[in-house]
């Protein structure tokens, strides 16, 4: 069974935690646990046991994450960001900053809020269509990605999906797929192509 590290930030719940979790474990993975506030040598004796990074929402840039996205890359390992998980990739090895989205378009907690156009490449090969909809809870955006290639964006205009250029799963969606599992087949599909392909 491959093991998959999430990065326990502080700020979330157990709920929260509960659900990127099952995310994982439902298509066969395991999960180990680093904590925001753990020491750099402590994380990397965890990440050489593991398979894949899940980045998880947030309320900001914390401080393992760039640490994180680094050892991905490095080591061709997978990653997977989620929300703030992906505003961190598309803030790595840049000096660019969140910015407010400036009204509630984007921070609505249930259903489906708005639809995603994604480009040609892995994440809408593994999704399977060019046109999503997704939940939306983020009231921050960025104006940009540097490393990684954008990939999506919603019909107003913002950064909804990122990814490497070469292929690795090493992707970023802005929105919540963990919460979505139980009514859309689609971020079923990203799980599973996360932990098992």
């Amino acid at each position: 069974m491959s093991k998959f590290l999430l990065l326990l930030r502080s700020e979330n719940t157990e709920e929260e935690n509960k659900c990127y979790i099952r995310a994982i474990e439902e298509f066969g993975g395991e999960v180990v646990f680093v904590r925001d506030t753990d020491s750099y040598d402590d994380v990397l004796k965890v990440l050489q046991e593991v398979y894949g990074i899940l980045l998880p929402g947030g309320y900001d840039v914390g401080r393992l994450d760039y640490f994180l996205i680094f050892y991905a890359v490095s080591h061709q390992l997978r990653l997977l960001g989620i929300c703030q998980g992906m505003q961190s990739m598309t803030l790595w090895r840049s000096d660019d900053h969140l910015v407010s989205i400036g009204n509630q378009s984007h921070h609505q907690k249930e259903g489906y809020v708005h639809s995603v156009l994604l480009d040609d490449g892995r994440l809408e090969q593994i999704l399977g269509a060019n046109q999503i909809k997704v939940n939306s809870y983020h009231y921050q955006t960025v104006l940009s990605s540097h490393y990684f290639r954008v990939v999506g964006k919603s019909s107003d205009g913002f950064i909804e999906a990122v990814e490497d250029s070469n292929q690795y799963f090493q992707i970023g969606v802005q929105w919540h797929p963990e919460r979505m599992l139980d009514y859309d087949d689609v971020s079923r599909r990203l799980f599973l192509a996360f932990v098992k392909d």
